[in-house]
């Protein structure tokens, strides 16, 4: 955005030393966040788009809410049930009363039958649901409505009181327990409690039903079972009988209750008593071998008798004795004579002693040699006996596998049809109703405070999308921000709309009575009579009015239009016709001529002039009279009210207006014009209606152009902005004219905030 836009667009008034602040301008950047710009944006569109935005929103509300008023109201009845563990067809005491969890595949078929057809018919029936009118609607003719005999039960009249009746029915598992919630909608309270009450009671009838008969039917095919099994019992305990005898088969019966040959009960004892006596043997063997070798001293506990120990105690004292003696006394002495005498007799007792035990050694294993020998050979001679029995048992073991398996099942089958007889008579159901249901007080549906609501967010949503698909059609320029965004060209100013002045709305009425009360000659007595509608800024009333504003900022944004100096020579175009050119071209000729310059403004615009309206002057002569040759221009140039500001009207309406201003004298004019003026402003006809504006854009140093705000539309405003590019003309910028800023909105409220306004006095 250019700065000297930004300069106006903030209220700027007529700077000094307008060339050094345009030069400070160009190196200082005003970029805005673009998410700041695009919540500006969104306000904007909706605040101008306000009344449709509520419109949508109200519309949509009432149509929700007359829906929701004229919805059915419907009831809900709510019945909770625990479903327990899962009973067999044929269930022990046992698993009648222990705690199982319940897999999601019995919970989920449990749910279907609950929902399933025949528990719905037998509602149905109990109920007389098929004469209700919520489930069997009659059509009511208005010729018979009130004598309409009853229709005829049919199979799709059924099927639709059928589906009515499932479509009401909901059931709700509530997730980690074993509880479920059925649920049935009605418009009848009483009817949706009755029918929830009455389909749980047919389910657990259902489930009993279901068991009772799954039992029955069990105990008859075990009964005819177990007569044919207790004759097969018999049979094979017969045979299994008459084997054992033919082939002298005996059998014990163990402690744990299984029979065992007696033959390999006894080759079991020999084969313990055989390694019984091995052991003997071996323990006996080894102290023989130790006699044998005569290592006594390794046979501790064998030799190591009161009698030997008494001996060796006794001859270990000799020995002493005699040791004692022998340093002093020769071996013929009496005393070590004795002493050697009895240590040779407890020498010769001790090998006595000794040798007996030896001899006891040596008996004792070579009994138990012979031990072993025998209990050896009789288990050989047994173990061929358990040989031919064992051939023999082979077949006895068969016939015993078939006697042991028909009773098995003998058994099983009595246990079981005696089981059977008790859960029959039981009468236990593992359905269990937790909560009955009651006739609710209140309405599920409609949901009012949803549906208003809902209401309200799909009104809001479909304002906004009607909102901004108008704002997304409407393809004309309403914002600085569009001069820019689509024409690339600098925004000068913004012009609010006068009409609000000239009406006297909001207050403004005093404004209108001073703005008259100011002006002269004609322009007062048409604001009066409200049919021309001129609103100058140099009114007293309007000095500091918004409008006065505008047009000072755009005086500081042709000020600063080019950094070296301003153009002094300005043509004001529009796309069409009542863009406000005229108004806009004589109020910024009155904003330069409040700076002290003198300034002339031309009505170039030889087809339909209007200057003299807005200044209040007479159009006898002007500019068609100098340009045919009559007199000088100088002697046609009239004051306009302010000091400085001069004006050439256009005179005679010419029927060619493109010749003259195509003519010498006219660029004579435009060179000698500006010698003599500070600042020439040239009030031009349409771009895209008559070649004259683009006549007059060739002799001016500077171009504005006048767009109506929400009015005028984009593609008018594009070829108005190639014709200037066409002659080479030079487009300063871009006067966005005639906003109604009460209804944009993106800048009132700086405006309407009270700057700006005319100062008031008591009077007032």
């Amino acid at each position: 955005m250019p700065a000297e836009d930004k300069l106006q667009r903030y209220g700027a008034g007529p700077p000094g030393g307008v060339r050094e602040q345009a030069e400070l301008l160009q190196t200082v950047s005003f970029d805005r966040p673009e998410i700041e710009s695009d919540l500006r944006t969104l306000g904007r569109v909706i605040s101008k788009r306000r009344w449709l935005l509520l419109s949508v929103v109200l519309a949509v509300f009432s149509l929700v809410l007359i829906a929701t008023a004229k919805q059915e109201r419907i009831y809900r009845a709510s019945a909770l049930l625990e479903i327990g563990q899962e009973n067999p067809n044929i269930a022990t005491v046992q698993q009648l009363f222990q705690f199982q969890n319940l897999s999601d595949d019995y919970l989920e078929t449990q749910y279907k039958i609950l929902q399933s057809d025949t528990l719905a018919q037998q509602v149905i029936r109990q109920l007389h649901l098929e004469q209700s009118p919520e489930f069997n609607p009659r059509p009511r003719h208005w010729w018979n409505a009130a004598s309409a005999p009853a229709e005829p039960a049919d199979s799709g009249r059924e099927q639709g009181v059928l589906k009515h009746f499932h479509d009401s029915l909901s059931i709700d598992p509530i997730r980690r327990s074993r509880l479920v919630r059925v649920n049935f909608d009605s418009p009848n309270a009483p009817l949706a409690a009755q029918a929830v009450n009455a389909l749980a009671a047919a389910y657990i009838q259902g489930n009993l039903r279901t068991h009772w008969e799954a039992t029955q039917r069990a105990s008859e095919w075990l009964s005819q079972q177990l007569e044919g099994l207790k004759i097969k019992l018999e049979k094979s305990e017969d045979e299994l009988h008459a084997y054992a005898q033919a082939n002298g088969l005996v059998y014990l019966e163990g402690e744990k209750g299984s029979t065992e040959n007696i033959m390999d009960e006894r080759l079991r004892e020999l084969q313990k008593e055989l390694t019984e006596a091995q052991a003997d043997r071996y323990q006996k063997e080894s102290l023989y071998h130790l006699v044998s070798a005569g290592d006594y001293g390794a046979l501790p506990g064998v030799f190591d008798n009161k009698v030997m120990q008494e001996l060796t105690v006794k001859l270990a004292d000799l020995e002493r004795q005699k040791a004692e003696l022998a340093p002093n006394f020769n071996p013929s002495y009496p005393k070590v004579k004795e002493l050697q005498n009895q240590i040779d007799r407890t020498e010769q007792f001790l090998a006595q002693q000794r040798g007996q035990a030896a001899r006891h050694i040596a008996d004792q294993y070579l009994a138990a040699v012979r031990r072993e020998s025998l209990v050896r050979q009789a288990f050989e001679e047994q173990q061929k006996q358990a040989s031919v029995v064992a051939a023999r048992s082979v077949q006895y073991n068969i016939l015993k596998r078939e006697v042991d398996t028909n009773k098995q099942l003998y058994e099983g089958l009595l246990q079981r049809l005696k089981e059977a007889g008790v859960s029959a008579g039981l009468k236990a159901s593992n359905i269990r109703i937790v909560d009955q249901g009651v006739p609710p007080s209140r309405p599920v549906r409609p949901w009012i405070l949803l549906n208003l609501a809902l209401g309200i967010v799909l009104g809001l949503g479909s304002g906004l999308v009607a909102a901004f698909l108008q704002e997304h059609l409407d393809n004309t320029l309403k914002t600085p921000d569009d001069i820019e965004r689509f024409l690339r060209l600098p925004a000068l100013a913004f012009i609010p709309s006068s009409r609000p002045l000239l009406n006297g709305k909001n207050g403004d009425h005093r404004l209108l009575a001073r703005a008259a009360a100011s002006g002269n000659g004609k322009a007062a007595a048409g604001i009066k009579e409200g049919t021309i509608g001129w609103a100058r800024v140099d009114a007293k009333a309007l000095e500091r009015s918004m409008l006065s504003e505008a047009f000072r900022g755009l005086r500081t944004s042709v000020l600063l239009s080019t950094a070296s100096r301003p153009p002094r020579s300005l043509v004001v175009v529009s796309a069409q016709p009542s863009e406000g050119k005229t108004t806009v071209c004589s109020n910024l000729a009155i904003a330069l001529a409040q700076l002290g310059k003198r300034v002339l403004v031309v009505d170039g615009d030889m087809r339909r002039p209007s200057l003299h309206d807005f200044f209040g002057l007479p159009n006898s002569a002007g500019l068609v009279n100098y340009l045919t040759g009559a007199e000088d221009w100088r002697g046609l140039v009239r004051p306009a009210g302010p000091a400085g500001l001069d004006c050439l009207l256009c005179g005679p309406i010419p029927p060619n207006p493109s010749e003259l201003l195509s003519s010498a004298r006219m660029q004579e004019l435009a060179e000698e014009a500006v010698g003599e003026y500070g600042f020439v402003l040239v009030d031009s006809p349409p771009l895209l209606h008559v070649a004259d504006g683009r006549i007059l854009m060739t002799l001016a140093e500077g171009t504005i152009l006048v767009v109506r705000g929400g009015t005028t539309p984009r593609e008018l405003v594009y070829r108005a902005q190639a014709h200037i590019g066409g002659v080479g003309a030079h487009l300063i910028g871009v006067v966005l004219n005639d906003l109604d800023l009460r209804r944009e909105g993106y800048y009132a409220s700086y405006y309407y905030s009270g700057y700006g306004e005319p100062a008031r006095t008591e009077s007032e």
